[in-house]
């Protein structure tokens, strides 16, 4: 915990992370290196704000695809939900403690019923905390030794776990993508859109 609050905090006041490697007596995963400078999403939020910025009258009109966020507030079914889930934890009888790996059975029972209509096991679904996580898990898994494919254009995560990993070599000069992934365009000439 120590070595990643320092990592966040060096990586964020700009110093170099080889001083913070040598400060702390701890090998940096050399692979970090390889990651191309600056995260997507805050290229993009800059690039919309700079546009709004110099074009007012187009503000309003923007479609961000960014990184997403939520327009509206949670819905009060939802929120009661959350509230007396949350309150339930706070007596000796609501109190669950950690929940189980595969997820809440009973909650898992709900998604195989009213999601998949019956059509799946509650044993068979799985709830998880997200997809970038779970992504890191199976990377972990299988290690550093394999090939990766991913959809192009893709989330920048995807690949940047990959890189991490250790499972992929330096970005081309030419193509700009990194060896050792297999990049699968996502086209409407290859009817990915249709």
């Amino acid at each position: 915990m120590v070595l990643l609050l320092c990592m966040m905090l060096d990586f964020g006041l700009g110093l170099r992370p080889q001083t913070m490697s040598m400060r702390l007596n701890v090998d940096r995963n050399e692979n970090f290196a390889k990651l191309q400078a600056g995260y997507l999403f805050p290229r993009i939020g800059k690039a919309r704000r700079e546009f709004a910025e110099s074009n007012p009258e187009l503000a309003e009109k923007i479609i961000s695809l960014g990184i997403g966020d939520t327009t509206q507030p949670i819905p009060s079914h939802i929120l009661s939900g959350l509230v007396g889930g949350a309150s339930e934890l706070g007596t000796p009888d609501g109190y669950s403690g950690y929940g189980a790996e595969q997820g809440q059975s009973s909650l898992r029972a709900l998604i195989a019923d009213k999601v998949y209509n019956g059509r799946v096991e509650a044993e068979e679904v799985f709830v998880s905390d997200g997809a970038k996580c779970d992504i890191s898990r199976l990377q972990l898994m299988f290690g550093s030794k394999v090939v990766s494919a991913v959809q192009d254009p893709s989330y920048p995560v995807y690949v940047d776990t990959s890189v991490m990993m250790g499972q992929t070599g330096l970005v081309g000069a030419e193509s700009g993508q990194f060896e050792n992934i297999v990049y699968m365009p996502c086209t409407p000439s290859n009817d990915f859109f249709s």
